[in-house]
C-alpha cells in the first residue's frame, strides 16, 4: 500500500486509514464475480454498501450518488440493473459465490488493489481535506496547525487514531460526521477532517456556512473493481462510463448529489463553479 502524508505532520494514513474512502476501512478483500465478464442473462448484478451516505443508503428506498451512476450505467450497457445493499462482510461473501457481479462504490487503486483487481475508469475524484467556517480565514495546513485546537472527525477511523495520537483529547470523534459539520457551523469545533465529496454533499444538501479549505491528501481518483483478470468486463465498464462522461449525464448526476462536476477534484467549496 502507498502511504499518504497529512501534509507534513509527520504522520502517516495508508488506504485503511482514509475516512471510509471508497469503503468506511471495512476492509478490501474481494473477488470480482465471473458473470461479470459476460453478463449473458442481461442482467447486471452490483452490491453497494448499504450506509454509506452520500453514495448509497437507504431512507424509505435506496438511493445515492453510487446508485444513480450505476442505473446510467446499466442503462448504457443496455443491462437490467439489480442492485444488492448490505454490510461488507456479506457483499464479500457474495462476490466470491458469484451472487453479484461488480461493487458499486468505487475502490482506491493502491498498488496492493491492483494486485487484486482489474479498474474501470476512474469518474470521481475525492481527498481527506480539512472543513472549517466559512468566516474562519486561519490556516490548518496540517495536525500541527491543531493543536489545542477542537477538531471533529468521524469515530472508529484511521484518522480519529491518527489525530487523536498527535492532538490527544482535542480530538471530538462523533457517530456521523454531519453532527460535527452541524457543531461547525455553530462554532463549537474549530475543524473538521473529512473527506471532499461527504463534506461537498453536507454543505450543499443543508446550506451549512462551512467551506473546504486545505486538502490533506492529495486527490485519488478511485474506479469499479473487477476480478483480476476479467479485462473484458473491465474495458465495458469503461466504455459506458467514458459516454455517460461525455454525454452529460454524468454532470447531472453530479450536479444533483453534490452541486458541481465532481469528475474534478474541488479544493475550496466556497471558490464560483
Amino acid at each position: 500500500m502507498t502511504d499518504r502524508s497529512l501534509c507534513g505532520a509527520g504522520l502517516k494514513l495508508n488506504r485503511h486509514d482514509f475516512l471510509r474512502w471508497a469503503l468506511a476501512s471495512l476492509g478490501t478483500a474481494w473477488v470480482s464475480a465471473a458473470q461479470a465478464q459476460n453478463p449473458g442473462d442481461g442482467v447486471l448484478r452490483v452490491g453497494v454498501l448499504a450506509h454509506y451516505k452520500p453514495f448509497s443508503f437507504t431512507e424509505g428506498s435506496l438511493q445515492g450518488f453510487d446508485v444513480d451512476v450505476m442505473k446510467r450505467l446499466a442503462a448504457i450497457m443496455k443491462l437490467q440493473l439489480q442492485i444488492h445493499p448490505d454490510g461488507m462482510a456479506n457483499l464479500q461473501k457474495k462476490l466470491q459465490a458469484d451472487e453479484i457481479s461488480v461493487i458499486g462504490n468505487q475502490l482506491l487503486p493502491t498498488p496492493e488493489n491492483r494486485r487484486l483487481f482489474d479498474f474501470a475508469k476512474p469518474y470521481a475524484a475525492n481527498q481527506l481535506v480539512c472543513i472549517q467556517h466559512e468566516d474562519d480565514n486561519r490556516d490548518f495546513l496540517s495536525l500541527d496547525d491543531l493543536v489545542g485546537k477542537k477538531l471533529g472527525v468521524l469515530a472508529s477511523t484511521g484518522v480519529e487514531e491518527q489525530a487523536k495520537g498527535a492532538l490527544g483529547k482535542s480530538v471530538l470523534p462523533f457517530p456521523v460526521i454531519d453532527q460535527a459539520l452541524k457543531q461547525l457551523a455553530e462554532k463549537k469545533l474549530d475543524a473538521v477532517l473529512e473527506e471532499s465529496l461527504i463534506a461537498d454533499y453536507y454543505i450543499e444538501r443543508d446550506g451549512l456556512p462551512i467551506k473546504i479549505t486545505a486538502p490533506f491528501a492529495p486527490p485519488m481518483a478511485s474506479g469499479l473493481a473487477v476480478r483480476k483478470g476479467n479485462k473484458d468486463m473491465a474495458a465495458r465498464m469503461t466504455a459506458a462510463i467514458q459516454t455517460m462522461l461525455s454525454d452529460g449525464s454524468f454532470k447531472d448526476i453530479s450536479n444533483r448529489w453534490f452541486g458541481y462536476d465532481v469528475s474534478r477534484p474541488n479544493v475550496s467549496h466556497s471558490k464560483p463553479r
